[in-house]
């Protein structure tokens, strides 16, 4: 019996010391992630995007992005042509199906909790995002990238169930998103061409 429980907690204890170290590898993996994103000045790249309903239907879309440290996002799309998501300082511009919509983002804390989640997400602030969704996350290495995978903890009137962010390792920029909201409505993100560090043209973030 003696042995049995001796044996038991030396299993107990590897198996805290693993998983302690998977947590601190993971937070050295955010830190680093966020550490480097501040390195970046811009970031352009070609975007595809895959929007899921509630009821399955899926509807591709295509566009550039651009982000700026300036606190400046915007995705234009090509397909469908005339959509654009424009987030300039704290102001907020969506255009779908040819409606326009403008947002002052401090009184509107719905569309700020989007805009704050774009913009960190491009910047690497991925323990910010975990913390504003009140999401456990996880952090996996492999093929050259980092996956984080984030899950709220319980259901909100805002914020996403679900989240999913990969980094390059290299250089820490984000090449796909993911995102699920509470609804059931998917988001699949996914950016190539991508060019750090140059000039971007400031008409992309006029509305």
């Amino acid at each position: 019996m003696k042995k049995t429980l001796v044996l038991l907690l030396a299993v107990l204890t590897f198996q805290f010391a693993t998983t302690s170290t998977s947590f601190a590898q993971g937070d050295k993996a955010l830190d680093k992630i966020e550490s480097v994103g501040k390195k970046h000045s811009s970031i352009t790249g070609s975007l595809t995007q895959v929007r899921t309903t509630a009821a399955k239907a899926k509807i591709d879309m295509a566009g550039t992005l651009y982000y700026t440290d300036k606190t400046q996002f915007a995705i234009n799309y090509t397909t469908p042509a005339g959509n654009r998501t424009v987030i300039n300082g704290q102001n907020m511009l969506l255009i779908a199906k040819g409606k326009n919509q403008k947002f002052n983002l401090p009184k509107s804390p719905s569309m700020q909790k989007l805009a704050d989640f774009l913009i960190d997400a491009m910047a690497g602030r991925v323990k910010k995002i975990a913390t504003s969704n009140n999401a456990d996350y996880t952090v996996k290495e492999g093929g050259g990238t980092y996956t984080v995978e984030m899950t709220a903890k319980k259901k909100a009137a805002k914020g996403f169930a679900s989240i999913r962010l990969v980094y390059r390792q290299s250089d820490c920029v984000m090449t796909e998103m993911e995102t699920v909201d509470f609804s059931g409505v998917s988001n699949q993100y996914k950016m190539t061409d991508i060019k750090v560090n140059t000039a971007v043209d400031e008409t992309a973030f006029k509305f």
